[in-house]
């Protein structure tokens, strides 16, 4: 092999360089706000609400606020999932648009799922699982649209299938969630609902946040399930909540087909 037929083929190898996209700055697009000039519909004010004890630490006002995006983190076992399809159960029964994000389960386990627990069978469901291919067109499409009430089961899931379909880092799949999230809530969507995002999330046996600091920064809410070494005490509160001025933690149990909530008990001096 020549010098010359050398030279090319190894200029086959590898991956193509990666072009970075060059986007113009427009100065004149940056706009300043003052508070008082913001302006929003009523209904973003609108407390939606469980009838349970979590309401008021979900809210000041008691409730889900519409428009916010929460974080619920913790480990495997402790009841996120269980306690995020309790509130869309009773969100969905008062008459409010809700969907779960099922990246975690198919219609199998779900199935079952609702067997044991026969509230929980009147969210709807989409299955990630059915959509691999096209994971991003997916989830935009069912996003825009318009629910009050959001659930995705879970992050990380939803993020590496984005990764397996679009390739990319890690990075660049979350700055595509958030913006699709941030844009939803804000009513950017054929019903111009203010659609609340409820987003699980697990933590490692180190109890640390699987996901990076950003994941939780740029929720408004972030909360911690957990649940005792025992097994039998579980147990929710807010790390950080925008929307509430309160802190404390709530107990709740699973059985007898539901979800079961009390308050913290304040201790004797």
């Amino acid at each position: 092999m020549n010098i010359e037929k050398r030279e090319m083929k190894a200029e086959r190898r590898g991956r193509p360089a990666k072009q970075k996209q060059v986007v113009e700055f427009n100065p004149e697009a940056v706009k300043l706000f003052r508070g008082n000039e913001l302006k929003f519909n009523e209904s973003l004010f609108i407390p939606l609400k469980t009838n349970t004890e979590i309401d008021i630490i979900l809210s000041t006002d008691g409730g889900l606020m519409p428009g916010t995006s929460m974080m619920i983190a913790g480990g495997p076992g402790s009841g996120k999932s269980t306690l995020v399809m309790d509130m869309l159960s009773k969100f969905t029964m008062q008459g409010l648009k809700c969907l779960l994000v099922q990246g975690e389960m198919d219609q199998i386990g779900h199935y079952k799922y609702c067997r044991r627990m026969p509230s929980f069978g009147c969210v709807q469901t989409l299955f990630l699982k059915d959509h691999m291919d096209n994971i991003k067109e997916t989830v935009e499409h069912v996003f825009s649209l318009g629910y009050d009430v959001i659930a995705v089961d879970s992050v990380a899931e939803i993020l590496d299938m984005y990764k397996d379909q679009n390739g990319g880092t890690s990075k660049q799949a979350e700055s595509w969630f958030l913006k699709l999230q941030d844009d939803v809530k804000k009513g950017k969507n054929k019903l111009q609902y203010y659609t609340s995002f409820i987003n699980i999330q697990q933590v490692t046996k180190s109890d640390e946040f699987a996901g990076s600091n950003r994941l939780k920064h740029m929720m408004e809410a972030f909360c911690k399930v957990e649940r005792s070494k025992d097994g039998l005490e579980r147990t929710l509160h807010f790390e950080k909540n925008r929307d509430c001025d309160k802190d404390f933690k709530v107990f709740f149990s699973i059985y007898k087909e539901g979800v079961h909530y009390s308050f913290e008990l304040e201790k004797e001096d």
